[in-house]
């Protein structure tokens, strides 16, 4: 039976992004109302603010200008490392939107990585793990199983995966064995925009950075912490 030779990955967020706002403790409801939208305007790719820019450039501007929440982001963002864009649950297509590479091209713009590498490809669609119940999301080997590499001649020294959102980790897990696979000799880390907090209790504020880790549970299902 095939399995997953790393069981463990190290990731970094930014922001706290709480789904169900209404269960937020009411002092911090207005803030949970506005972390679902900023999220969601990420994930539509729209513009925000004056003059309009993406909410992943903002992001990456906010990192270059505040060096507190960069600098708790340092171990797993350096300036040295390869960023490779989480693919999306469904196959890629010519003109659409891929958030984790427009997010990866303005990390490097702001100076937290040397170059984006689009390396992992979907090979096979999956159900989008925030559409589905905790129980049917898309598992870390079945992430692994419908990803394929497309290798680079030279070998970087570290990877940092990026994703828009993460949930329970399942996709930078499975996304960093089969990166592992053909780059055995890399350091490979994880980093998510804004991290899903499923229990609304504890969601604090918008801005939220935090370093964890992901690990594989006996039952192949991952567990994200925090």
């Amino acid at each position: 039976m095939q399995s997953l030779s790393s069981k463990r990955l190290d990731f970094a967020s930014l922001l706290a992004y709480a789904p169900r706002p209404e269960e937020v403790p009411e002092p911090l409801r207005g803030e949970a109302r506005q972390s679902k939208n900023l999220v969601l305007q990420l994930k539509d790719g729209r513009l925000v603010g004056s003059p309009p820019e993406s909410v992943a450039a903002r992001i990456a501007r906010y990192l270059r200008t505040t060096s507190a929440s960069a600098g708790v982001l340092s171990p797993i963002l350096s300036k040295t490392a390869t960023l490779v864009p989480v693919p999306k649950s469904s196959l890629p297509t010519k003109d659409g939107l891929w958030v984790p590479e427009q997010l990866c091209h303005e990390l490097v713009r702001a100076g937290f990585g040397s170059r984006v590498a689009p390396l992992l490809v979907r090979t096979e669609p999956i159900p989008k793990a925030a559409r589905s119940l905790s129980t049917e999301r898309p598992t870390a080997l079945k992430n692994y199983q419908t990803l394929k590499v497309r290798r680079e001649l030279d070998i970087p020294g570290d990877f940092v995966l990026v994703d828009d959102v993460v949930t329970a980790g399942a996709t930078l897990l499975g996304s960093a064995n089969r990166l592992g696979d053909a780059y055995p000799a890399a350091a490979i880390r994880g980093f998510a925009a804004a991290r899903t907090l499923t229990d609304a209790m504890r969601f604090q504020r918008v801005i939220d950075p935090v370093v964890g880790t992901i690990v594989l549970k006996p039952g192949g299902r991952t567990q994200r912490d925090p």
